[in-house]
């Protein structure tokens, strides 16, 4: 359990992704009071740990992992070089298959593989939308952030991280048309979100709000 005291009014409870208990509290409640409120909410903190600790990755054979929002089977298998060729991991879009010598690596493994596959689709995907609005932007960078799908600077350069690879196509779609409508308004105004919308009407009929609400109801799912 970690306790952040802080100018707050209210407290507040919240588990974090190894399943560790995070309570925010003003600066004048006392030890007694926090574990009241502890112990008033004990059923809730139990439902939320067990929820967090049934999403922990334990790279076992037959867990399954998100690719797009489809949901593919891990196997090991011995080294075969008609299947693996140069690789450690591949995927056959049945199932991910991972030499069984390197099994122990495999958090490490599946790592690099989303990493790599999010590089290649985010930065494809972005220079189609961004050519259709004619929109220019710099760099492009995939990152392992946890908790911002995607960002942009006032540099004009954009940010994704590699999980976002795990999202449907759709949703990722809205999260970079919410980058890319940042070079218009580096803001969230109500012009920021007429851009948005105006974006996706070619590209799907979804508006903007069924898919912030689809990251932030998933955002737990997405995290291993």
């Amino acid at each position: 359990m970690e306790i952040i005291k802080s100018f707050r009014k209210t407290l507040s409870l919240s588990i974090d992704k190894t399943g560790k208990l995070i309570v925010k509290a003003p600066a004048f409640v006392s030890v007694k009071a926090i574990e009241n409120f502890i112990l008033k909410n004990k059923n809730w903190i139990e439902d939320k740990k067990q929820e967090v600790i049934d999403k922990i990755k334990l790279y076992k054979q037959g867990e399954k992992y998100f690719y797009f929002w489809e949901e593919y089977e891990l196997k090991f298998l011995k080294y075969d070089k008609e299947i693996f060729w140069k690789e450690k991991i591949i995927f056959d879009w049945r199932n991910f298959i991972i030499q069984k010598e390197y099994s122990k690596d495999a958090q490490s493994l599946f790592e690099k593989f989303f990493k790599l596959e999010a590089k290649k689709y985010l930065t494809n995907r972005l220079s189609e939308i961004a050519l259709e609005y004619d929109l220019k932007y710099n760099l492009v960078k995939i990152t392992s952030a946890t908790t911002r799908w995607g960002s942009c600077t006032s540099q004009k350069n954009i940010n994704f991280t590699y999980r976002l690879i795990w999202a449907p196509l759709k949703t990722i779609d809205y999260v970079i048309i919410h980058e890319l409508a940042h070079l218009k308004h580096m803001n969230h105004s109500k012009l920021f979100r007429a851009e948005v919308e105006k974006m996706m009407k070619w590209l799907f009929v979804w508006d903007y709000k069924t898919h912030k609400l689809w990251l932030k109801q998933h955002s737990t799912s997405l995290q291993f």
